[in-house]
């Protein structure tokens, strides 16, 4: 790694760039800049995306004005409480040369129809990890889609970068973490974990309109900076009226901070109930797995290693886990030291990535990383074997951008510095996944 006192401040980018030469991109700027952004990198999804839900609606005898007739609460909500959505989204569809009105109804609405699978969400508080790190993870279990990994910086005031795990299409999270050190999930209701949630959620009449989840956590995204104020946001949506819920009608949530506050949350259209988690191990739900097991009977605190190889075991991770992410919390640098490990799909290895880089990996973000990792074999002892090298380089590099920041370096050195580490470590892991052993 280059000297960091030589290295000199990073300039933002004002121009619409979708990647350059080094193999990395910034999904960055004003709305209308993000928007149009991420409209060039996935025009031909997108349309596809379009073209596949007018197919379905018309088959069920409903018309394009009554997709965007029934968008009309989501369209009101997010013109109380971020405009910019609809900004970027409208972007989105001029980039990707599909109608605005159309993507815009469906930004939200096209979850309804999603089909029904369950999600594993864990996290270890920082006084069981040995290095004093929040660790988090969820498995994301749905239909087999595109998956990318974009992370997104907003030049408007108030608004928190973020690192998000989503499906190709509209800018929703799935899974995320921010600059403020607030890791979240998003699965399925409470009533339906037996096996692990002890929350009891009241029933409540679905409202079909309204905004849904993976808006609801983006939303957690831009705004929150704690685990309490995840769940402040969610009660106040709820009591507004703003959750839709659909043929699932129901939520489950979970969130940690730099703090080391692991908050778990239901809600229904109605009613929101949460709990605060202290043991060493949570698991929204497969809690008598081999995967939980393991975690709570180390004897000695968890480690990264361990926690995030227990993603990959056969107890909870399945073809149907199209993602994971582990994130690593840190409680004193959290804008800058908070890293990501994102695997696409949740089987495969995981690709680094902190939240203090200016750009992250092309590959993840355009889903290159995703299309080789669904067709590479399953080689859990290579995958471990590559990202304990990785976690080792990682190590040294944080205690050097620790001394760093100590020393009073300028911001712009570290964030060039991990600029050149995330590419580097990029392209390795890209070539191990082009080829397999």
């Amino acid at each position: 790694m280059r000297n960091l006192v030589a290295l000199t401040v990073i300039a933002m980018m004002s121009s619409v760039v979708i990647a350059d030469e080094t193999g990395m991109m910034r999904l960055a700027g004003t709305p209308e800049q993000i928007g149009t952004q991420w409209g060039t990198l996935h025009r031909e999804t997108i349309q596809q995306d379009i073209a596949s839900s007018l197919a379905k609606a018309k088959k069920a005898g409903i018309t394009r004005e009554i997709i965007i007739e029934r968008s009309a609460a989501f369209r009101e909500i997010a013109g109380k409480i971020a405009p910019h959505w609809i900004e970027e989204a409208r972007a989105t569809a001029r980039a990707a040369g599909v109608d605005e009105e159309l993507y815009v109804a469906l930004l939200d609405g096209e979850s309804r129809n999603r089909y029904l699978h369950e999600c594993t969400s864990y996290a270890v508080p920082k006084e069981h990890t040995r290095d004093g790190m929040v660790l988090f993870h969820k498995n994301r279990d749905n239909t087999d889609r595109p998956q990318v990994a974009p992370m997104v910086e907003s030049s408007l005031d108030g608004i928190h970068k973020f690192i998000a795990v989503s499906n190709v299409g509209p800018l929703r999270c799935s899974m995320m973490v921010n600059e403020k050190g607030l890791a979240g999930s998003g699965d399925y209701p409470a009533e339906k974990k037996k096996d692990s949630s002890t929350l009891t959620l009241p029933s409540a009449d679905p409202q079909y309109r309204g905004i849904m989840a993976g808006t609801i956590l983006r939303y957690i995204a831009e705004r929150a900076s704690t685990s309490e104020e995840a769940l402040a946001i969610i009660e106040d949506f709820v009591s507004k009226g703003y959750y839709a819920g659909g043929d699932v009608n129901g939520s489950h949530w979970l969130f940690a901070d730099r703090n080391g506050v692991i908050i778990e949350v239901c809600n229904n259209s109605r009613h929101v109930v949460s709990k605060v988690h202290t043991q060493k191990a949570y698991f929204s739900r497969l809690n008598n797995s081999a995967a939980a097991k393991k975690l709570r009977g180390e004897k000695q605190p968890v480690d990264f290693q361990t926690f995030h190889n227990v993603s990959r075991d056969r107890s909870i991770c399945f073809r149907s886990s199209i993602s994971g992410m582990t994130v690593e919390i840190d409680p004193d640098h959290p804008e800058l030291l908070t890293c990501a490990w994102i695997a696409l799909p949740a089987r495969t290895v995981a690709f680094p990535v902190f939240i203090g880089q200016s750009h992250i990996p092309t590959c993840l973000a355009d889903g290159t990383a995703n299309q080789l990792g669904k067709a590479s074999p399953d080689q859990i002892n290579r995958w471990e074997a590559i990202e304990k090298g990785v976690y080792a380089d990682k190590a040294k590099l944080r205690e050097e951008l620790i001394s760093s920041i100590e020393a009073g370096n300028p911001h712009g050195a570290h964030v060039e510095a991990i600029d050149d580490w995330s590419r580097d470590h990029a392209q390795k892991i890209m070539k191990a996944l082009a080829q397999p052993e």
